[in-house]
């Protein structure tokens, strides 16, 4: 078997049991589920290539409480995965072959359809309009009715902003001043704008621009 996949394969089941154990010792101990060591250490996993058994842990454990299985206790965790298993897949699919780059500066600056371009671009304008009035509309919910009456979940903030919408939320964060203060807001839309040009360029490469 090639290493590269006994290396993920690996890497994701012990995601699991951490996961696992993780959440039995957060039973026992709930403080230690608002340690910001905890979070730091469970945050190693997906970023070392354990994001599948991260959403898999996710979707398993979170399920056995009450409530949503995405929430605002963990709504970072799911998005950190996602980001991440996006991230790895990129990299598994260019190492073994299933697209082919061209990683060289001409292919990197020069060869795009326009067409395509033209049409991301609209896609682009659209979904950060969206992203804008929706954290605008959410802030104005927030101002008037508190905390539960018209909001819009976090979730689905950052998701739009996950879709391709983070400078519309960026704007929206400093125009609005809103969730300046929730860190996976601050790190993470910089880190979807970053995701996103790189699957501009990805694409590119693999001749799909």
């Amino acid at each position: 078997m090639d290493q590269f996949i006994l290396y993920l394969i690996v890497v994701n089941v012990v995601t699991i049991l951490a996961f696992a154990l993780d959440y039995l010792l957060c039973m026992w101990k709930p403080e230690l589920d608002d340690a910001p060591a905890n979070a730091l250490i469970m945050d190693v996993f997906p970023i070392a290539g354990g994001a599948l058994g991260m959403l898999l842990a996710l979707f398993a454990l979170t399920g056995l409480g009450r409530g949503r299985r995405m929430n605002k206790g963990n709504v970072a965790w799911w998005f950190l995965a996602i980001v991440c298993l996006v991230a790895w897949s990129l990299v598994v699919s260019a190492r073994f072959g299933l697209v082919t780059l061209d990683v060289s500066v001409d292919g990197i600056l020069t060869g795009w359809n326009l067409g395509r371009l033209k049409v991301l671009g609209a896609y682009l304008i659209v979904v950060n309009v969206i992203t804008l009035v929706v954290f605008v509309l959410d802030k104005r919910a927030a101002t008037r009715g508190g905390e539960h009456v018209g909001r819009t979940p976090e979730a689905r903030l950052l998701g739009l902003c996950l879709a391709g919408g983070s400078v519309g939320g960026l704007l929206a964060m400093n125009i609005a001043r809103h969730k300046t203060k929730k860190w996976y807001f601050v790190w993470g839309l910089p880190c979807f704008l970053v995701l996103g040009i790189v699957l501009v360029l990805y694409a590119h490469m693999a001749g799909l621009i």
